[in-house]
């Protein structure tokens, strides 16, 4: 399959979208324009579409010209999603859809579903406090910011959105089975935001379907990181197959990997596997089989 990817300028009103294939490759790459400089940090796709992100956090325009850089969250402006064709041309038609001000960090999943584009990732209730933030982990924490599962739906047809919130709990760094990007998909592994601090003290398995839940969380003074789904090799359902997570324990002062059953988080890791040495909360990650990486 392709690559999506996405880049930016901070000072360009411009994102270009591109698709490099599996012979690494650039095949497609086209400029989408955007009313001034923005902050996207992340994008989601479809079998047909990528979908872009303009969210009202960003730059202070008018202080650029002095080479300054202040962020501020415009809460009278709109979010906004640009629905790109795959392999298209801003010429067959960029489309853009508008809905409340927040900001997303992190995407969970798109898919299309007749007529209209479903989003889900975290929605950010207060992304800038009204006092500011600063770096000392203060005021970074999840209720300061509020990010929750939330679903964003794109109608093609009428160009109306809708959205809604699916859970209240303070949630992020989200993954699903990859064989289900892009598709329609059932459950997701969440990582439980920590109070105060952006660190995650677990993970909530989250069934799409039926809204229950299951969590593991990590113990005192033990904070996880993305945690990637492994789908067992014979795989008889979505959810059949592993959580990986890379564990970080203060008070011990060292790290492991964690793997739990994906069916069963509730249960407790099937393996722990000590680290040679402590790494940093938070390492982003993801999940490859080996058969994927050997060269064709």
């Amino acid at each position: 399959g392709d690559l999506l990817f996405f880049n930016y300028s901070k000072q360009a009103p411009f994102m270009h979208y591109g698709e490099v294939d599996c012979h690494n490759q650039l095949v497609h790459y086209i400029p989408v324009p955007l009313p001034g400089p923005r902050l996207p940090h992340d994008m989601v796709f479809t079998e047909h579409f990528a979908i872009l992100n303009d969210f009202p956090l960003h730059w202070d325009e008018a202080l650029l010209p002095e080479g300054k850089h202040k962020l501020r969250y415009f809460d009278q402006q709109p979010s906004r999603f640009a629905v790109v064709p795959r392999r298209g041309t801003p010429q067959t038609g960029i489309r853009w859809f508008e809905c409340s001000p927040t900001y997303v960090l992190h995407w969970l999943n798109a898919w299309e579903e007749g007529d209209e584009i479903v989003l889900h990732g975290y929605h950010q209730k207060t992304p800038m406090p009204k006092a500011g933030y600063d770096n000392s982990g203060n005021t970074l924490g999840p209720e300061r910011y509020g990010p929750t599962l939330y679903e964003w739906r794109l109608n093609l047809r009428t160009g109306q959105s809708s959205e809604k919130r699916l859970d209240e709990r303070h949630l992020e760094f989200g993954m699903i089975n990859a064989s289900y990007w892009g598709k329609p998909y059932r459950y997701s592994y969440n990582m439980i935001a920590h109070p105060g601090s952006f660190l995650f003290d677990g993970i909530l398995r989250y069934d799409h379907t039926t809204g229950q839940s299951q969590t593991h969380l990590f113990g005192e003074g033990r904070y996880g990181s993305e945690s990637p789904m492994a789908p067992c090799h014979d795989a008889q359902s979505e959810d059949d197959g592993y959580v990986v997570s890379f564990v970080t324990d203060m008070q011990a002062d060292r790290s492991e990997c964690v793997v739990l059953d994906a069916q069963h988080i509730d249960a407790g890791p099937v393996a722990r596997i000590i680290l040679p040495h402590r790494i940093s909360s938070g390492t982003h990650a993801c999940w490859a089989d080996a058969r994927e990486l050997t060269p064709a």
